[in-house]
């Protein structure tokens, strides 16, 4: 069984790539840094994209390098309101057109239901395209201005801000944003005066 070290947090596909850089103990760690990693982050997000997961060549990391690296420039200029740099969006533009999406007709039961499928080169070059052809979707769409960078301290996540009051990518977030915010106040306080005596 594969198990992915870092943060997996229900958010949209192109974000969980983004957080594949997150920080332990104050270190910067890449979820993906070696095939283990990679296979064990494909497999953690193997029941939401629509292909298998096992086939997928976890050897390939300067495709999965490059793709995060646009990811995650396109969704930090989105989050900044400025220009993304050409380079991203070429990058995902590329990726997205290797991957032709197309519906098919299914029967279930009596009721017949479209069923969206992707053909690529090789199943890697599927869930890349996927990828930043989500990527494009959410930049591009409604959600664009729920990005939010995690305001707890040493986090580097994103989320979308998906409730009015939600400011951390994760509960333990925001306890250690509040217990640094109640020590900077105890710290601030001015000292005792001295108890004087009559």
């Amino acid at each position: 069984m594969l198990n992915y070290r870092g943060p997996i947090r229900n958010e949209p596909l192109p974000i969980e790539l983004h957080n594949t850089l997150y920080v332990v103990g104050g270190d910067v760690v890449d979820g993906l840094a070696d095939a283990a990693g990679r296979r064990a982050w494909v497999a953690a997000i193997g029941d939401r994209i629509p292909f298998s997961a096992p086939k997928v060549d976890s050897s390939r990391f300067g495709d999965f390098d490059a793709l995060r690296e646009a990811v995650r420039e396109v969704l930090h200029a989105t989050l900044e309101r400025r220009p993304a740099s050409k380079a991203s969006l070429t990058e995902l533009n590329r990726r997205s057109a290797t991957t032709l999406r197309f519906e098919q007709l299914t029967q279930a039961g009596a009721a017949l239901a479209a069923e969206t499928r992707f053909q690529a080169a090789t199943p890697t070059d599927a869930l890349l395209g996927y990828l930043a052809a989500a990527t494009i979707g959410l930049v591009s769409g409604p959600h664009a201005a729920e990005l939010r960078v995690c305001g707890a301290p040493r986090c580097v996540l994103m989320f979308l801000k998906d409730h009015p009051r939600r400011e951390w990518c994760s509960t333990q977030c925001g306890n250690r944003a509040r217990q640094a915010r109640h020590y900077a106040r105890q710290r601030g306080r001015p000292a005792r005066p001295p108890a004087t005596t009559a």
